[in-house]
């Protein structure tokens, strides 16, 4: 098949990164296209796979270009799939696509995102998107959000949870960083949240949290790995609050198995999400995670078996859940363990790429036979 990929940026995040995975699985069969608004760091990963990248505008979804552009670039390499992913490409993509006659058009909803408890907003979506064959919720949570607000027709939407590569993410054999090049002594018990420095991400949250983690156990020490616009005022945050040394900010790391592999626990203070890749990484690598119940988070944590669940913005809450796992070896011994079997059993990468192929397979063998 000949598939072309639109999404928002190259940059580091979640659906990138799913993205990424899809890429170079689906590479090696099939003829692959990448198409993004905003630049990032992977936009060499993608040219490593020897993928045709193309950057459809530097001014974004304002650009009146930006659909002619699409349009006239998929009547020339007449794609069999125009698969979008996030709002921006959502809405330009699948406008391209029914215009230039592709076969099967499919977007992923990745988040449960607040605008579409906005009706007007909402409306206006759905009437960008209708053109699509099927959408793909990443979670049964988003799945559920999206037809309470959007008012899709539920056979249009399948949910294909996010999947992981066990051989990547394997705790047996992902040497860690150090975690010294970040001033945090190697024996330092250690939290760590994997996300970019955004408002849906809570990481206010976070930071207070790590105060009355460090006033109980004052060697403990809070690694923020990732980055964004958040990230001056986040640090400022943690200065006033004099967490300075025990605060960590690292930036985009590209090594997440051993940035994973060095610490004692993954958190996740969302105010609202999907389904975090980072958090089926941090599961995957039998790292206890604690997190808010928020989103798609739910449907793959069981609370108290496999990792803990907290209410979101409740600093107070997470900092217990973190005391709790910090100071009991064994029950983050037992989370982890527990969190591995729940990712190999349900959200491998394999299994979440055979439902996609198949998705795209299925449509386009229905609209042959019309």
């Amino acid at each position: 098949m000949r598939i072309m990929y639109i999404i928002d940026s190259l940059k580091v995040g979640g659906a990138e990164m799913l993205l990424l995975a899809m890429v170079r699985q689906f590479a090696a069969d099939h003829d692959v296209t990448v198409v993004y608004f905003t630049p990032g760091p992977l936009e060499e990963d993608m040219r490593s796979l020897g993928v045709p990248i193309h950057r459809i505008s530097t001014m974004g979804i304002k650009d009146p270009r930006v659909i002619p552009r699409l349009v006239a670039m998929m009547r020339e390499q007449k794609p069999d799939v125009v698969h979008t992913h996030l709002a921006k490409s959502d809405v330009a993509g699948l406008m391209a696509a029914a215009m230039a006659g592709v076969s099967v058009r499919i977007s992923s909803i990745h988040n449960v995102d607040p605008w579409r408890q906005k009706k007007w907003l909402s409306e206006i979506m759905k009437q960008w998107t209708k053109t699509s064959h099927h959408m793909i919720a990443v979670s049964e949570g988003v799945r559920d959000y999206v037809l309470e607000y959007s008012d899709y027709p539920a056979e249009k939407i399948t949910t294909v949870a996010n999947g992981i590569d066990l051989d990547r993410f394997d705790p047996a054999t992902v040497p860690p960083i150090d975690k010294t090049q970040f001033g945090i002594p190697e024996d330092a018990l250690t939290v760590c949240m994997v996300a970019r420095l955004e408002e849906s991400k809570g990481h206010h949250i976070l930071i207070d949290a790590a105060s009355k983690v460090i006033a109980d156990l004052p060697d403990a020490y809070v690694m923020i790995v990732g980055d964004g616009h958040l990230r001056e005022g986040l640090e400022a945050q943690r200065d006033r609050m004099g967490l300075g040394d025990n605060v960590i900010f690292t930036g985009i790391q590209r090594d997440i198995p051993g940035v994973m592999r060095a610490v004692d626990v993954i958190t996740f203070s969302s105010l609202w999400e999907g389904l975090p890749v980072a958090l089926l990484e941090a599961m995957a690598m039998a790292n206890p995670v604690v997190s808010t119940a928020v989103g798609g988070i739910p449907n793959v944590i069981t609370d108290g078996e496999d990792g803990l669940l907290v209410p979101k913005d409740n600093a107070a809450a997470l900092a217990k859940g973190l005391l709790k796992v910090l100071k009991d070896s064994a029950l983050r011994d037992t989370l982890g363990t527990n969190a591995r079997r729940t990712i190999e059993a349900q959200y491998s990468a394999a299994a979440m790429h055979q439902q996609i192929l198949d998705l795209y397979e299925n449509i386009l063998a229905q609209n042959r036979e019309t």
